[in-house]
Order: structure tokens, then sequence, then C-alpha cells
């Protein structure tokens, strides 16, 4: 599938109310955005991965504003297995892109808060037992990075379908393919902080309780 064929299916499953199927598709614009890449003989979850972690500074700040997605790794634990550090594109392919794309459910926990079309500039994030919840805003990063990347030159989306930066003006899609430059000036008319969230104590805490557990 076209990577504009997947934006737009993204933004229109979104407008419907269907966060998880516009994930999917999201997902999905990142993957075959990455496949265009000059990453040599990488395997899908490397370029996927890449991509979002050489697009951090375009990426956080439409989806997760405010924390510093270089440094910050995350305490994850999915199937009720010991918790692992992960940063953002990890959680993103391993818990949404592989859940979705294999047709299964994604576990509690993990759902997205429906932010993005809310009246006030809300981004919501919450931790909790492993689990990790994003704002919908976060499937509009993932967008974003596609859509201004300069292999997406000449891609199409429905008419009319945009992003917004810190509520300003939409910007049309269909004007924005490959525009990897503007979006990185547009975003840094924005000054934001860039906190690291330090989770090393929750990280330790239950790798020492995995290691002292009991066989039963």
């Amino acid at each position: 599938m076209k990577v504009g064929k997947s934006v737009s299916k993204a933004i229109d499953d979104w407008l419907a109310g269907d966060s998880e199927s516009a994930m999917l598709h999201a997902c999905n614009a990142v993957d075959g955005t990455a496949r265009k890449k000059p990453y040599g003989n990488s395997g899908n979850a490397a370029r996927f991965c890449r991509l979002i972690r050489e697009e951090t500074e375009i990426f956080g700040k439409f989806g997760m504003p405010g924390i510093n997605l270089d440094t910050t790794r995350f305490p994850i634990s999915l199937a009720n297995k010991s918790m692992v550090a992960l940063d953002i594109a990890e959680i993103l392919y391993k818990v949404h892109r592989c859940t979705h794309g294999h047709g299964d459910e994604l576990e509690d926990g993990f759902e997205l808060y429906p932010d993005a079309a809310g009246p006030e500039p809300i981004t919501t994030m919450q931790w909790s037992a492993g689990k990790l919840r994003l704002s919908d805003s976060i499937l509009f990063a993932m967008i974003g990075v596609a859509v201004v990347a300069p292999e997406n030159v000449g891609q199409q989306t429905t008419d009319g379908h945009y992003l917004t930066f810190n509520r300003g003006a939409p910007m049309l899609i269909n004007e924005w393919w490959g525009r990897r430059d503007d979006m990185l000036a547009v975003v840094r008319t924005v000054e934001m902080p860039s906190v690291h969230l330090d989770f090393s104590n929750i990280l330790k805490t239950d790798s020492q309780a995995s290691a002292t557990s009991p066989t039963p």
C-alpha cells in the first residue's frame, strides 16, 4: 500500500473514532517510509525504529512534547513478562505495530487517550505497572514523520486532510509531502522543555524481584 493511502486511512479511521485501526495504518505509513530509506539490509523492526529515532525532534513535538525521547526508557511488560527498558520507537513497534499487524488484541493499559480532538492543548501520557498509555496525538506524530520524509515526495492523500502543530493553522498534507526541512523550521519556532524521565529504580527493583523469585 502506498504511504499516502496509509495516511488517508489512518486519519479517516481516527475521525470515525477507531484509534486502534488508525494506529495500524499510521504504523504502516512509518513502515512504508522506512523501507524507502537507505538503511541497507536492516530488518523491518530495525528500519521502523531507526526512522522514529532519527526524527524525534518532529515526532516528539507533535506527539510527546516536553519529553526527552532520546534518553528516556520506559519499563514495559508484555504478556505478563518481566519489565524491560524500551524507548518510544521500540514501544510503538513491539506494542502497537506488531499487535495490530498480527491481528491480535491490544493489551489493557496501552490504549490511546483521545486528546487530539479536544478543545484544550493537552497531551496525556500515563505509565502504570509496565503499561504506557499515550495520547492519540502520537498518530499524527507518526503521520507527520512519514509525510515530510523526502522519499515521499509525490505521494497524495485525501484532499482536505491536514496536520496542526501547537494548535496553529492547518497544514494541508498534500502541500507538505517531502518537506522535512520546512517542518523542522516550524517545530523549532516553539521552545519546549526536554525532560528525561528516570525509571531506573523501577527497572532495578523489577530485575531484582525477577532474579530472586522462587521457582514455582
